[in-house]
């Protein structure tokens, strides 16, 4: 397992579609990460928009700067099935409708539907390191996919705060899929492992 930031631009140009969340709540602000699956909609994980929340920004830059030009949000969604009381990631997914249209050079990826898994798996994240919030790349290793759950399980311990929401995709070759966002993690007996919301199991309510 290692974890690494792109510095190339011609790399950071392939995963544009990666956003940093800011949400306020009554109790302070909170960062989350999301990731375009079209020009006017934005995936994030249900638990970053859940409760009493007084506003939402997103922020295309590769680093947190809440004086940042954000992008306009017409509203929000979390998923009817995510119960936090019960899980923290079953359906653990939100959208987030966009009042216009991405630029031209943010790049959508497709969403990945095999539940066959040949390739590089690559998670991005704005979780909080050294004292900044800066879109980070991760290679976590395939653990397993839970059927049950409809959640790729990942060998991946580099989440941080700000990390929920944020991209998972496969590589295969020269072809990006979309593939999960990343939810939370489980601590237990049989090691820390990262529990993933399949989007390919949610396509119905992503579109609709």
């Amino acid at each position: 397992m290692t974890t690494s930031a792109f510095s190339q631009l011609d790399q950071w140009e392939k995963f544009n579609s990666s956003f940093l969340i800011e949400v306020t709540r009554p109790t302070g602000i909170f960062t989350c990460t999301g990731v375009a699956v079209s020009k006017k909609l934005i995936l994030t994980a249900a638990h970053c928009l859940e409760g009493s929340v007084n506003g939402v920004r997103v922020f295309t830059q590769d680093h947190y700067n809440p004086k940042s030009s954000a992008i306009e949000i017409k509203s929000f969604e979390l998923h009817p099935h995510y119960q936090p009381k019960s899980s923290l990631y079953v359906a653990d997914i939100a959208k987030i409708s966009l009042s216009a249209p991405l630029p031209n050079e943010v790049q959508i990826h497709p969403i990945y539907t095999n539940r066959n898994i040949f390739g590089k798996i690559i998670r991005f994240g704005f979780g909080l390191r050294e004292g900044q919030n800066i879109r980070t790349l991760m290679t976590p290793h395939l653990r397993r996919i839970n059927p049950e759950k409809n959640v790729l399980e990942l060998l991946d311990e580099y989440s941080r705060s700000g990390d929920s929401g944020g991209p998972i995709f496969l590589q295969e070759g020269e072809r990006l899929s979309l593939i999960a966002i990343h939810s939370t993690f489980s601590h237990g007996p049989q090691g820390n492992y990262s529990l993933n919301p399949l989007l390919s199991s949610y396509l119905a309510w992503i579109f609709f």
